[in-house]
């Protein structure tokens, strides 16, 4: 069995077509590794800011807690004062109820 020279230059250029995509293929990866690179980066900034942004938020939540104005002071002693009243109230009929027995 012999090689014609045909034989021969369509092999060559199958090799050399083989090499050029090879070599296209390696500039793609890289490509997607710098991509990639760039990706993880974008989320690694993404998760620092939303790590900060929940920090900003407990404290502002903190300070709101912490923070009573004169206003909410009243408020509070008012509610707190009704619902004392609603509890004296309702031990005078369960003492009306059980002197009646």
């Amino acid at each position: 069995m012999t090689c014609s020279e045909k034989d021969i230059q369509d092999f060559s250029l199958l090799i050399r077509q083989l090499l050029l995509k090879y070599k296209e293929t390696r500039q793609e990866l890289r490509e997607v590794k710098k991509l990639l690179a760039a990706q993880e980066k974008s989320v690694k900034d993404m998760e620092m800011l939303a790590t900060a942004s929940m920090h900003d938020y407990d404290m502002l939540k903190a300070a709101r807690i912490m923070e009573i104005g004169d206003g909410d002071l009243e408020a509070a002693r008012k509610h707190v004062n009704k619902l004392i009243r609603d509890v004296d109230r309702c031990i005078t009929l369960l003492t009306e109820q059980q002197d009646g027995l």
